[in-house]
């Protein structure tokens, strides 16, 4: 965030924006640092994933801003050179978005209502039209739940599912994610053991997904400790196939 107050920048930051309307004494302007974005969620959040949460930092902003008594209003017609410019941004920073901050004027007009008419929530589906209708709570809570278990040939459906769309997804995610997406794969193939009971139980697999769900939110934390945790489970896995199969010779 870069808050603007002095009044002589705040003129040029105004002169390169042509959407700046308005004379607002101070100006906030919401920026990614493109090094920290892709390091976190490679292309996709550079590209992405780095504007929702400019918009949701944006959106607090002026909730914040409402709260105070002040006015605030979203511009994004600028010139990003000229702006990086004369915030003396470096190459890496990108900026998302202006908030203008200031007193609003007492024939300010209202906010812009709903057309007459105009369907702006749909249930389900595009197009299908929200009605609440009588006793309707209760016939969603006796709607059969799709968080029990399926049947085991469902399950290899999902998994199949899961891992063709993971697998397009690591195109643009970082490359710690693939590990991630092959970790949570295993974890649901081992999910198989809670649907069925024509397989004998395998208390490893049953174990290993246990580990997997608790640790597998460090990738979100730290590389070195997600890259030891897949250390230690491979090394697991390792010693579960000596055990298995090396007696045998096979």
């Amino acid at each position: 965030m870069v808050v603007v107050k002095d009044p002589v920048r705040l003129r040029m930051l105004k002169l390169a924006s042509p959407g700046y309307f308005g004379d607002s004494p101070a100006a906030i302007i919401v920026c990614t640092d493109l090094r920290v974005a892709e390091h976190g969620l490679g292309r996709l959040s550079a590209k992405d994933c780095a504007m929702y949460d400019a918009g949701a930092a944006a959106e607090n902003i002026v909730l914040a801003a409402y709260a105070l008594g002040l006015g605030a209003s979203f511009i994004k017609s600028y010139s990003e050179a000229a702006v990086k410019r004369i915030l003396g941004l470096p190459d890496e920073c990108r900026t998302e978005l202006i908030i203008s901050v200031g007193y609003p004027a007492k024939d300010e007009p209202a906010p812009i209502k709903k057309r007459k008419g105009g369907k702006l929530t749909y249930r389900d589906r595009y197009g299908e039209l929200w009605k609440v209708e009588e006793n309707e709570d209760s016939a969603i809570s006796s709607t059969h739940s799709t968080t029990e278990p399926g049947s085991p040939e469902q399950h290899v459906f999902e998994l199949a599912l899961f891992l063709v769309t993971a697998a397009r997804g690591c195109v643009d995610e970082p490359l710690m994610y693939g590990p991630l997406r092959l970790l949570d794969a295993a974890s649901r193939l081992a999910h198989l053991y809670a649907t069925t009971s024509l397989l004998r139980r395998d208390e490893f697999l049953i174990e290993a997904k246990r580990k997997i769900e608790q640790n597998i939110d460090k990738v979100m934390v730290s590389d070195d400790q997600f890259i030891k945790f897949m250390d230690g489970i491979v090394s697991e896995f390792a010693d579960e196939t000596m055990r298995r199969y090396g007696s045998k010779g096979t």
